[in-house]
């Protein structure tokens, strides 16, 4: 397999940004006039179960924030949601236009980058080689967490959308360290989704990059087991990644059929997520004989 054809999902496409995006951003903004506002509609849109209506509006989102940026262009806070509402948005495109994806993720890791340089300690870090850049983690604190977790994503996203590039695949490394780090501080964050993250890199790499099929099927494990099975993108990306890598058919099965006979509203702030995961079980399962 060549480094051009690996499909990374690093990060978090429409399977688990979409969600993420809206939910996180409501707390990050309630300190700005309209913060109240927003953070009842992202609270309202992780509840949400009409996938189009919430992809319609995401535009708005982004053109509020922007307007927010030009009056504060290094307010951390307000970088590091656009950083998630961006990679959310870039998900939502993707599957139609990938080009136009790679645009909007590019603006994501950015405003990630930008937000993270805030920390007169991490910016000189940021564009350092990996052996220097290994120093971050030094220089964080617990209440670092999102802000690594997004900025992560939204990197890994772009890279996920560049894998023709070795610029871009030398930043793989960088990701992994940052959420390795978000795991170790909290890796129940968002109901497990750093071992998510951490599941499909391992799955979708080949050994000699760095991937590892058992380290991925304990990742996923481990998010399963830290949701109570309730986080249905889950099975559908260890279905995506590891079984389909694995060549197991009847665990690919069994997993998407499990997602398809769950509710999707037992954790309500998952309904947006779990019926994503549903639409994207459906296809899959119609996919399947394509696979193997």
């Amino acid at each position: 397999m060549t480094i051009s054809k690996i499909k990374f999902p690093l990060f978090f496409t429409l399977q688990l940004t979409l969600l993420l995006g809206f939910f996180g951003c409501g707390a990050v903004l309630k300190k700005t006039a309209v913060g109240s506002f927003i953070e009842d509609v992202a609270n309202a849109t992780a509840k949400h179960d009409d996938i189009v209506l919430v992809a319609q509006a995401t535009p708005t989102y982004l053109l509020l924030l922007e307007g927010l940026l030009q009056s504060s262009p290094n307010d951390p806070d307000l970088l590091i949601s656009a950083a998630q509402f961006y990679t959310s948005y870039g998900a939502l495109v993707e599957p139609d236009d990938p080009v136009r994806a790679r645009r909007i993720y590019q603006r994501a890791k950015e405003f990630g980058i930008k937000a993270l340089m805030q920390n007169r300690h991490i910016a000189p870090l940021i564009r350092a080689p990996y052996p220097v850049f290994e120093q971050i983690t030094h220089h964080l604190k617990p209440e670092d967490i999102p802000l690594i977790f997004w900025a992560a994503s939204s990197w890994g996203a772009w890279i996920g959308a560049s894998t023709e590039s070795v610029t871009a695949l030398a930043d793989l490394p960088k990701v992994i360290h940052m959420m390795e780090w978000v795991i170790n501080e909290k890796e129940s964050f968002f109901y497990g989704s750093p071992h998510v993250f951490l599941g499909m890199y391992h799955a979708a790499l080949p050994q000699g990059l760095g991937g590892n099929p058992q380290k991925a099927l304990f990742h996923f494990n481990r998010a399963l087991e830290i949701n109570r099975n309730q986080s249905l993108m889950v099975y559908v990306q260890m279905a995506r990644f590891y079984a389909r890598q694995t060549f197991d058919r009847p665990l690919y099965d069994s997993l998407l059929q499990t997602v398809l006979a769950k509710p999707i509203d037992e954790i309500p702030e998952l309904t947006l997520q779990n019926a994503t995961a549903q639409k994207m079980a459906r296809k899959l399962l119609a996919e399947a004989d394509d696979f193997f």
